[in-house]
């Protein structure tokens, strides 16, 4: 099995200066626009790196079962990278992920199961995808707990960062769904600079918050906590509401023209917030995860509200 044309495609994508949405402290505030990547999200760069792992470590084959467990933008990629190794994708997602979201990984050919996000149910929707796993005679890829997930934001993301920014950077944030992100990204980011600020975003009252977990953002967890997520690279956890991350992928869209996602909108949140807490002219970096368009179901429904 080789790498095909379109993968060569995953990562290397521009970051872009917001002029419009400014941060305090006359900060600058870059973002690194993850929706280039062929299916339109970040989750891209795990997706080729947990398939070619599992296909290393279990000799897959064309026809075989890979399993995964996502609310939309790793099932999706998933289901791109599957296809493309001839693999047969299923996906478990929570019952309230976007419904564009479920009818694309349809149209893309991954079955797909609903579970739900209650981590004490046995249809929790990471211990329904082992079980399925199992029973199916898959391998299940478990993005929260694969080791290929840090690697690959370790040697692609981190690095595209730095190399584009010639190592000026003060403070990285990043929401926390996997922890994957944050985890690779902040220790490349902290073995070359010991001082840079590194910035966890999550729902209000999230678990990592020390709360309930009750607000919901899409591709965040808050009701759980990744075992991938190093918290000792962590300087700093802010919380985000649902209604302000919403806010803020709206304002990216009219006033920037950024097409990022709700969690996208919740990353430039916190990058706000933190400006105010860091040294004059500090240069903050965060990630636009995906695209707008993967929720225009949720923003009409809160837009009519």
């Amino acid at each position: 099995m080789s790498v095909t044309d379109i993968m060569r495609f995953i990562g290397n994508t521009p970051i872009l200066e917001l002029t419009r949405i400014r941060p305090f402290n006359n900060c600058r505030l870059l973002v690194k626009l993850e929706y280039f990547n062929p299916t339109g999200s970040h989750k891209d760069r795990i997706a080729l790196y947990m398939v070619k792992s599992a296909i290393e470590k279990y000799g897959l084959k064309e026809g075989d079962i890979v399993v995964e467990a996502s609310s939309g933008n790793t099932a999706i990629s998933v289901t791109f990278i599957a296809k493309r190794f001839g693999l047969i994708p299923i996906i478990v997602v929570p019952k309230a992920t976007s419904v564009n979201k479920v009818r694309l990984l349809k149209l893309m050919g991954a079955e797909v199961v609903f579970g739900n996000e209650d981590p004490s149910s046995p249809n929790y929707y990471l211990k329904l995808a082992e079980d399925i796993a199992k029973e199916r005679g898959g391998v299940f890829l478990n993005q929260y707990a694969n080791p290929a997930n840090v690697r690959a934001h370790y040697e692609t993301t981190a690095v595209e960062i730095w190399n584009q920014l010639n190592g000026s950077i003060d403070c990285f944030v990043m929401g926390v769904g996997t922890g994957g992100t944050i985890t690779g990204v902040g220790r490349y980011l902290k073995e070359r600079k010991r001082d840079v600020v590194i910035v966890a975003v999550t729902p209000k009252g999230s678990k990592l918050a020390g709360g309930p977990g009750i607000d919901r953002i899409e591709g965040l967890l808050h009701k759980d906590i990744a075992p991938l997520l190093d918290r000792s690279i962590i300087d700093k956890v802010i919380e985000v509401p649902y209604s302000e991350a919403l806010d803020m992928s709206l304002r990216l869209v009219r006033d920037e023209g950024v097409l990022g996602g709700i969690s996208s909108g919740a990353n430039i949140v916190g990058a706000l917030k933190i400006s105010k807490e860091l040294e004059p002219r500090s240069t903050i970096v965060t990630l636009i995860v995906d695209s707008i368009f993967r929720y225009i179901d949720l923003l009409e429904q809160n837009i009519m509200m």
